[in-house]
């Protein structure tokens, strides 16, 4: 099995350009964010939501990559190197350490993805784009969180660098939803 990750921050364009490779013959693998049952908790008291939102969105992904891991070339609108981002803002102390173990104990039973795409995107771009397709559950997202998780998906992309190979494409550039034609979509193969 070949697999390329999509890491990137909420409203970078992950689905969008799973979505538009799927038009190009990879097998695309969609996130559900709507079966982690504790996602509204989350924001409406972090704090307390926290481990329960981060490790349920882990077992979800690990589960669709495991599922789909017959289809050859296939592409994730989600990376395991995300949700460990996620977890370096949102865990601290045990429960970063048992999330922590957790995630290696996953990547060294499905291993590393081939490629990993990281979407790159400022706070204020995201937060428009947050707001424009008004889900309920993202009001309370704010432009500190979004800057929390910019920079953590950045240590876990460096982190990897030299272990995976890494496109990066700047989404704030290229709107996959309003101009794909910037992007060539050729250079992405695995």
């Amino acid at each position: 099995m070949k697999r390329i990750e999509i890491c990137g921050n909420i409203a970078s364009g992950k689905t969008t350009l799973c979505g538009q490779l799927a038009r190009k013959g990879f097998f695309p693998v969609l996130e559900n964010f709507q079966e982690n049952p504790f996602l509204q908790k989350f924001y409406d008291n972090p704090s307390l939501f926290s481990f329960e939102t981060e490790i349920s969105f882990l077992l979800l992904h690990y589960n669709a990559i495991k599922v789909n891991q017959g289809n050859c070339f296939s592409v994730y609108d989600f990376s395991l190197f995300q949700d460990i981002a996620y977890a370096d803002v949102n865990l601290e102390g045990n429960r970063h350490r048992i999330f922590s173990e957790l995630i290696n104990e996953l990547h060294n039973e499905i291993s590393f993805p081939s490629k990993v795409i990281h979407l790159i995107c400022p706070e204020n771009k995201l937060i428009k784009r947050i707001k424009a397709r008004e889900r309920d559950v993202e009001k309370a997202i704010t432009i500190d969180y979004l800057k929390e998780i910019n920079k953590a998906i950045q240590f876990r992309i460096d982190e990897i660098n030299d272990k995976i190979p890494i496109i990066r494409i700047n989404s704030y550039k290229i709107n996959f939803v309003e101009n794909l034609n910037n992007l060539d979509l050729n250079d992405i193969s695995i």
